[in-house]
Formats: C-alpha cells, structure tokens, sequence
C-alpha cells in the first residue's frame, strides 16, 4: 500500500511539473497551439493593399488595434489552429505564425503576452487584431480600438520547421518607405547565405540560367549575403520573372519591395 501511494505521489508531482512547464512556455489563457504549423508566406493582397510578410527579430511597430470574436470563434486561424476568442490571441498582417507578441495599450499602460497565429487586420490603418479576450484584458473591448505597441518577442512551438529572419527584414519606418516604393518596383528574394562565395556562386549560375533579361545581384545584410533578382515594373513582369526562378529550382522566391533608388534602374 505504500508503494502505491508513494507511486501515486510521484504521478501527481510529474502532473504538476507538465502542467508548471506549459504554463510557462505559453502563459495561462493562451492558445495551445494544437494543429497548428509554422508559416510565414509570400506576399498577398487584399483590397488593393499589398502585405509583405517578413521574420523581423526586432519588430516594434506602434499603430491601433481592434479586435475579433463570436463570427470568427471556432474557425481555423491562419496556421492551422483553432480561434477561441476566450483565449489570449492575435491576428497580424505580416509576422511569422506562430509568435509571440507583447502589446501594450498607450492609452491605460495596461500590457498582454498574446499568441499570434492568425491574419489580419486589413481594415485602414490597423496593425493588430485581437480576440476578444484580450481586448477585454487590455480595457478597450467596448471602445473597439485603442492605440498600442506591439513588439515581437519570439517564434512559438508549432509543428514544422520553423522560418528563419528574413534577409534584411525591415523595422516599422523601413517596411513604410518600402511600401511606399514611388514607381512600384518590385525585387525577386531568391536566397540567403551565411557564406559570400556560396551567394556569389548562386549568383553566377541563376544569372546563367536567366540570361540578360534579368539582373542577379548580391546584397550584404549583417552576417548574411541576399541573393536577389530585379528590379522589376509592373506585377505582370515581375510575377513572369519569378516563374522563372522558381523554375531554376529557387522554389522559396518571393516577391518584395525594391529600395525606391531602384526606380530607374527597373525592367518594364
């Protein structure tokens, strides 16, 4: 009979170290994550807007949030996992899923830890939206919006093989000119590398493989060297070009901004 309780207790303490563990990876109140996969995307639109999705470590962006509950609770996130707007969460348009957030509301000081696995918003000015559980937590649910600071603290668990930083991943004022790109120009992300002479040697083949009707150059950002094809005018050239590149077995390309000192330099 001893042994068995002692078997008993011994049970209920690695209960509570499991339990202690989660608790501690993902906070209470947030999301499980069940089901869901890692995913960070090529660029989208919607409504006329382009999004660029990019793994930036040191993200800080400010801006107004809202937030989102009863016609999208129980509905697949973005990743795979399941919305609950009684759980801490969020939904936005660029990061990698799943991550983890801090966001503060400026107007009360109050600030959460939230689970980000979903898009959006895509609605004006908006750079986050979260449940409905949050935006309680966070005191603006029955304002409906509320200017915050987001900050990206790190990647979550999830299944699948995480992203790695984006190449040159911008900050808030850095993607904003981006964007703003006056001629539209667009680059084609081939590849990074943390060795030059494997990027150079990139370089030379895909420059072989697409002839002169395409500039393949490199692009030196902190330890890693950018491989990337362009500029390019208009989304019908570019989408055309990245075919190709993809073709050459590039087959993680996407398209992004180029620098507006690209402008002249693009292919219509």
């Amino acid at each position: 009979m001893a042994l068995s309780l002692r078997s008993a207790h011994l049970w209920l303490a690695l209960v509570l170290a499991l339990v202690l563990a989660s608790c501690g990876t993902r906070g209470p109140g947030t999301p499980s994550g069940e089901g869901g996969h890692y995913k960070l995307g090529r660029p989208y639109q919607i409504n006329g807007q382009w999004f660029f999705p990019a793994f930036d470590p040191n993200y800080r962006s400010v801006g107004v949030a809202s937030w989102y509950g009863d016609p999208f609770h129980g509905r697949q996130t973005a990743n795979g996992e399941r919305f609950d707007k009684n759980l801490l969460s969020a939904a936005h348009p660029t990061l990698p899923l799943p991550s983890y957030v801090r966001v503060r509301n400026l107007e009360n000081g109050r600030e959460l830890v939230l689970r980000v696995n979903d898009r959006g918003p895509f609605v004006g000015n908006r750079i986050i939206d979260l449940s409905e559980a949050a935006a309680r937590e966070l005191g603006f649910k029955y304002q409906g919006l509320a200017k915050v600071e987001v900050e990206f603290l790190r990647l979550a668990a999830s299944n699948g093989r995480p992203p790695s930083p984006t190449v040159g991943a911008a900050t808030p004022g850095r993607q904003a000119s981006l964007t703003a790109n006056p001629c539209g120009a667009m680059d084609i992300q081939v590849a990074a590398f943390s060795n030059p002479r494997n990027a150079q040697a990139a370089r030379a083949q895909l420059q072989r493989q697409l002839g002169r009707d395409a500039t393949v150059r490199t692009q030196r950002s902190g330890n890693l060297t950018n491989v990337r094809v362009g500029p390019f005018l208009g989304d019908a050239v570019a989408q055309a070009a990245l075919r190709r590149v993809v073709a050459a077995d590039y087959r993680d390309a996407f398209l992004t901004p180029a620098d507006a000192s690209a402008c002249g330099l693009a292919r219509a």
